[in-house]
């Protein structure tokens, strides 16, 4: 005897979670756009001076998120530099011991010394925009309404 549709085979459990876990996340999306298409309705019968304070939330948000990504690249050129000092270490070494292509060992460790300069360099740069963001501080924004004319 033929089983009915129940006796069908369902996805799997963890690719059942990941579906779910997708859904949410487009679920959630939705209901930000939708947020976000109330926002604007609202706006346009806003006042100028409703306007200008979510203008500057709106850029408040967006500095703090570009301070965070700041902070995380240059965590990120940090980790890659101190990796590729490790590997540089091993290569060295190995060579040193006279395992296996030493020539090619010392290649290896010139070529992760040289990344993991390029990487602290990196680290370094990030950093310094970082700082010079922060010191840079909130832009201010007038309030007054702007006609156009220069």
């Amino acid at each position: 005897m033929l089983g009915g549709v129940d006796s069908e085979p369902g996805p799997l459990p963890g690719r059942r979670r990941e579906i779910d876990t997708r859904l949410d996340a487009v679920r959630a999306r939705l209901r930000t756009l939708q947020e976000r298409g109330l926002a604007i309705d609202q706006s346009r019968t806003a006042t100028h001076r409703e306007r200008v304070a979510t203008a500057q939330r709106h850029a408040a948000e967006a500095r703090v998120a570009a301070e965070l990504v700041l902070a995380a690249s240059a965590e990120a050129f940090r980790n890659a530099a101190g990796a590729h000092e490790r590997a540089a270490s091993l290569h060295e070494g190995t060579a040193a011991a006279g395992i296996g292509d030493v020539r090619g060992h010392e290649r290896q460790a010139a070529l992760h010394r040289a990344a993991a300069a390029a990487d602290w360099q990196r680290a370094e740069r990030v950093q310094s925009l970082l700082s010079d963001h922060e010191r840079a501080g909130p832009t201010p924004v007038s309030d007054e309404p702007h006609d156009g004319a220069a």
